[in-house]
């Protein structure tokens, strides 16, 4: 297949183009492909890491035979695999906390992962620990930091304790995803892997800091390695849902140190990592996707209604805009300028992808065709939270075929039954334009309605690069 490369001047056309004041759809058209060929391709379910590409090599065997995707990004070759028809990227990102939280954050930022997991190799500190027995990180902390809170505490620098940029106070260890914690603890793994579930700690030195390690056996690490606290600290602050698994390589003694590193398993421990971190992919991969018959009618949906990948999940298509101008009786909203009449669009969810937190100063309304039900949650300039079903009145009294969101208000969208899609339309009167949509701000939004920061982590993204997010996004609305 060929290589496919985010193109400068693809990018750079697609941000004139939406800065262009040419008229309507000659503008939109130009910015769609543009944008389209840039980013849209890039999105991907899952995302697999490890350090050195030996612990990969059992995925990576095992995805020999499935079709595959190659990304030049920035001069780094990426390869997204299409396994089950889920898209999977396998990443190794090199030694240590450094790069593991580079590696993770450039991830996030350009493929937007809707899970992540860590496999490779680790050094067994608790004495019941075999060589090739799996470690599944319930929670991690780095050596180094372990005594930080205690010595900051009472002084000058206790401020430094509460992170800059979620305002919260910096954990003492990070915790792993539940959800995908507890999908581990309840896989049948084969009888000749021996797994368990506990904590990780972190260090860059190899192959533990013997200064720290009475200290480190007190916190009751199972193992050390060099990237899962770090791994864990970036899903932490960009709020991505992650699971560390470490395959016991080589057993530390009670000094932290090994004489007997020469005997060290990596192979066959980044095989019994791979063989659990597959089955953890497989078992997610079936309770995210649809079925084969609702995949099949997904597919000939967007065939159907000619549906374009959608830049914040899902695929729609603009079916209608008025011919009629019209001007606003209250002209500070659209600064007196006219607009459509109307528009529309067709939209399609799947599964777990989602609508994020935007706002319209046109009243949108949302209409129900087929598929699951759709939670529509709202809120308004007070601060009201109002959770709208929208779906088959017949099939349940508490939803409605039409769910109207009036102008201002916060709005995102989520599938009801994350193993089925949902067709809908979405209707714009006075009709869309792109100056008139904004996407939530996920920092801004949070502090303006705090009671509600939990609803609008979930349904946001990160703003990293806010040009990109204002010129690449806004073609998805109608």
């Amino acid at each position: 297949m060929k290589e496919k490369t985010l193109d400068k001047k693809l990018v750079s056309t697609a941000r004139e183009a939406f800065a262009s004041k040419e008229s309507g759809q000659v503008a939109r058209s130009k910015a769609d492909s543009a944008t389209y060929a840039a980013f849209s391709t890039n999105k991907i379910d899952y995302a697999i890491f490890s350090a050195i590409p030996a612990e990969l090599e059992y995925i990576k065997n095992k995805f020999k035979a499935v079709a595959s995707e190659p990304i030049n990004l920035g001069g780094f070759e990426f390869t997204i695999y299409v396994y089950n028809d889920a898209r999977v990227l396998l990443i190794s990102c090199g030694l240590g906390t450094a790069f593991t939280a580079s590696a993770l954050t450039l991830t996030h930022f350009y493929f937007e992962p809707r899970f992540v997991l860590f496999s490779g190799v680790a050094g067994g500190i608790a004495p019941d620990l075999k060589i090739c027995d799996v470690v599944i990180a319930e929670l991690a902390f780095e050596a180094e930091m372990q005594t930080v809170h205690s010595a900051v505490k009472n002084t000058p620098f206790e401020s430094c304790l509460v992170h800059p940029l979620k305002n919260l106070v910096i954990p003492k260890s990070y915790s792993c995803n539940e959800s995908l914690f507890s999908l581990g603890k309840a896989i049948s793994f084969p009888k000749n892997l021996t797994i368990h579930f506990g904590k990780v700690v972190t260090s860059n030195n190899f192959p533990a800091p013997a200064a720290l390690f009475h200290e480190i056996k007190e916190q009751q690490a199972l193992c050390i390695d060099m990237e899962t606290s770090a791994f864990y600290q970036i899903a932490w602050l960009l709020n991505i849902p992650a699971l560390a698994v470490r395959g016991i390589s080589n057993l530390i003694n009670s000094k932290g140190t090994d004489e007997n590193i020469h005997f060290s398993d990596l192979v066959g421990s980044a095989e019994s990592a791979a063989k659990v971190t597959l089955a953890i992919l497989d078992a997610l991969i079936v309770k995210h996707s649809l079925s084969p018959s609702e995949n099949a009618e997904v597919n000939e949906i967007i065939n159907r209604f000619k549906l374009q990948p959608h830049p914040e999940g899902g695929h729609y298509a603009r079916n209608y805009t008025s011919e009629l101008s019209v001007t606003s009786l209250h002209p500070e909203r659209y600064n007196g300028e006219p607009r459509k009449a109307g528009s529309s669009i067709y939209y399609l969810l799947r599964g777990n992808e989602y609508s994020a937190f935007h706002s319209l100063k046109s009243d949108e309304i949302w209409h129900y065709y087929k598929g699951s039900q759709v939670k529509i949650h709202m809120i308004d300039s007070s601060g009201n939270l109002t959770t709208y079903i929208l779906g088959n009145s017949f099939e349940n009294s508490q939803a409605m075929f039409q769910v109207t969101i009036p102008a201002n208000n916060w709005f995102a969208a989520e599938v009801l039954d994350k193993q089925s899609f949902s067709f809908v339309g979405c209707t714009v009167s006075p009709g869309f334009e792109f100056k008139d949509f904004k996407l939530a701000d996920r920092d801004a939004l949070a502090a303006q309605f705090p009671n509600h920061s939990e609803i609008i982590n979930t349904f946001t993204r990160e703003l990293v690069d806010k040009n990109k997010i204002d010129n690449v996004r806004l073609n998805a609305k109608l």
